[in-house]
């Protein structure tokens, strides 16, 4: 009786062990063992999504339609998935899709209208930092966009830390102030953290969006050390 209740747990686990090693033959050998025995183990589908994704390669060379089309699988029906059989481990499954996407569609130029089909942002899914960032400073007056504007903040922010960011954040607040906003408690530094709340909590703007174009000069005033780093925001802006 041991053994039977507890044969959907080894067979589930042989499947994870397959993923996590991204074997997949193995992979496909396990979630055939449970479909046979267990066919309706809630974490089947996932299972199966998951090592299809495995066992598909990218087409060379990729068209923006496919390329497109592939995002949205990975960003959708692969990430729940993903999420479902590795929790808070899945962003690191992920990664190397997002990397090979990224690679795949190298050559693509930076388009404003379809700013997620750029090897920039694929790079900052998959924790490339420093590779992300130079894409982004191949972009033509990337510094005057808001897309790879922020793109640069989030890759700076993993690479050098809060003061290196706080000039470019000035500059997005500035441009694209919603955007920055938006951006801001994704980067989780506790020192920027703790300004937004002070800001969101003291300064009586119009409640809009546009009220975070003021975060720069209020966070000045709030902390005077902050002149040096948002004195190159002005110049980056000159």
């Amino acid at each position: 009786d041991i053994f039977e209740h507890s044969r959907d747990v080894i067979l589930r686990n042989a499947a994870i062990d397959a993923l996590r090693e991204r074997d997949t033959g193995a992979c496909a050998q396990a979630v055939a063992a449970l479909t046979a025995e267990y066919g309706a183990d809630p974490l089947l589908p996932a299972f199966t999504i998951l090592c299809e994704k495995l066992r598909t390669p990218l087409p060379e060379p990729i068209a923006r339609e496919v390329a497109i089309a592939i995002l949205q699988e990975l960003d959708d029906a692969v990430a729940s998935a993903a999420h479902a059989v590795f929790g808070k481990e899945a962003q690191a499954w992920l990664s190397p899709f997002y990397a090979e996407l990224a690679a795949s569609i190298a050559d693509y130029p930076f388009d404003s209208g379809h700013e997620s089909l750029h090897a920039a942002p694929l790079l900052l899914r998959a924790g490339h930092w420093m590779n992300a960032s130079v894409r982004i400073e191949a972009i033509a007056s990337w510094r005057r966009q808001p897309a790879p504007l922020a793109w640069m903040i989030e890759a700076r922010c993993h690479l050098a830390g809060f003061d290196a960011i706080m000039p470019l954040l000035a500059e997005l607040a500035w441009m694209a102030p919603q955007r920055a906003q938006l951006l801001a408690p994704r980067l989780e530094l506790p020192a920027l953290d703790r300004l937004v709340r002070n800001f969101d909590a003291e300064f009586e703007g119009a409640g809009t969006p546009e009220d975070f174009t003021w975060f720069p000069a209020w966070a000045l005033i709030a902390d005077s050390r902050l002149a040096e780093c948002l004195r190159l925001s002005q110049a980056g802006m000159n």
